[in-house]
């Protein structure tokens, strides 16, 4: 009876097509990565903070990583998801025999010193205890985790903004400060010589003033250093460069002190907290995660069930060429069934299930951390506000009792 040929170029060009083809890239709908810009944005020299906030979250290193990680976790849902579909792989070899291996049978026909064999396989899992559904819910979760986290960071990294922000402006007080005593000071040297020259004061008075004025001057340096520092921490923050020829002492802060007044309750700012602080979501995202990944580990003990078949051909052994050969398809059931392994999957188990508990534990102990640091900026708030309506009233008096002189 005569066999179907399958020459090797169609066998080549089956490879070749099959190899192209792959499921889609994305499968989440995740963002790709954005390519670099090759505009340079630089820090502008008048800066308020909601500009030095909206260029954090354009430019800040930090928040970049946490977008990437998101990212990575989408990866791994596509990864995840692939176990859901069937898959398909094309197989091939040609090889050249040496005529020394080559066993013959006498006679007019002697077997091929070449060969070849081409197939396409396909292979689905259609019963594997749950395994795959755990790895995606677990992917899912982290996910979901690595949001929560990204938002985390940019909350640290705005609230580090602002902090670094209002040091700048304290320090831009201090410098105003410096510069009005030094400035009374001077009109007090000033009055102390001119007292001299008219002979009504003595030169000790001269000598006294002019050695208050030189110890005021180191602490007008030490403001005008500190807001250096402080405008060039905030620049790192934002993630942001110096324009050319410019430096911190460069930078004008627009903004002035925000209102100081609380709108919340103690407990009232306590709930909020608990209820929308990103880290919790991430903490209990992560608990989920785990979860499902004892799930995913108690599946390993359970049969696993398989649908294969394939197409392809290969060449003739006693053939007068080698573009002769055999096609055809196969088809079957792939099965398997663990019974023994040892305590292979009991010890995975109790690794995912203790990975649990941690993770449990941990959500705990953060609302525990949340609430206290809460309470920590409500005294820190009590405390701040406390003195400053004290400064107020000490200003008060001073300006009365300059009234009054």
């Amino acid at each position: 009876m005569k066999r179907p040929a399958l020459s090797p170029a169609l066998a080549a060009v089956l490879l070749f097509f099959v190899s192209q083809w792959s499921y889609p890239g994305d499968l989440t709908g995740g963002e790709k990565a954005a390519d670099d810009s090759g505009a340079s944005v630089t820090l502008p020299k008048s800066l308020n903070l909601a500009a030095a906030r909206d260029l954090t979250l354009q430019h800040n290193r930090l928040i970049a990583q946490a977008k990437e990680r998101i990212r990575e976790q989408e990866g791994v849902i596509v990864e995840t998801n692939a176990a859901h579909y069937p898959r398909v792989d094309a197989n091939g070899t040609y090889d050249f025999r040496d005529k020394n291996r080559i066993e013959s049978f006498g006679g007019l026909f002697a077997p091929l010193d070449q060969g070849w064999v081409a197939d396409m396989a396909v292979s689905y899992t259609v019963l594997d205890g749950k395994f795959r559904d755990a790895n995606s819910e677990a992917a899912r979760a982290a996910l979901s985790s690595a949001r929560s986290q990204m938002q985390s960071v940019i909350d640290d990294v705005l609230l580090q903004v602002a902090q670094r922000y209002f040091d700048a402006l304290l320090a831009t007080d201090r410098i105003e400060v410096q510069q009005k005593a030094i400035s009374v000071l001077d009109e007090q040297l000033s009055y102390a010589k001119k007292r001299f020259d008219a002979g009504a004061g003595n030169q000790f008075s001269v000598l006294q003033a002019e050695v208050a004025l030189a110890n005021a001057k180191p602490g007008l340096v030490r403001a005008q250093g500190d807001y250096k520092v402080a405008v060039d921490r905030l620049r790192r923050a934002i993630g942001l460069d110096y324009a050319k020829g410019m430096g911190p002492e460069d930078i004008v802060l627009a903004d002035r002190w925000p209102d100081s007044k609380l709108r919340h309750s103690l407990d009232d700012s306590i709930h909020r907290a608990l209820d929308n602080r990103p880290e919790l979501a991430a903490i209990r995202a992560d608990v989920e995660a785990n979860r499902q990944r004892v799930r995913a580990a108690a599946a390993a003990h359970k049969p696993k069930v398989e649908v294969v078949g394939s197409y392809g051909g290969q060449s003739l052994n006693f053939s007068n060429t080698p573009a002769d050969g055999l096609a055809g398809w196969t088809a079957g059931i792939r099965f398997s069934i663990p019974i023994i392994d040892a305590g292979l999957t009991k010890g995975r188990v109790q690794q995912a299930e203790s990975r649990l508990r941690q993770a449990e534990l941990g959500a705990e102990q953060k609302a525990l951390d949340i609430e206290g640091e809460v309470r920590d900026a409500w005294v820190a708030w009590e405390e701040g506000s406390t003195i400053l309506d004290s400064s107020h009233k000490v200003v008060e008096q001073a300006e009365e009792a300059l009234r009054l002189a």
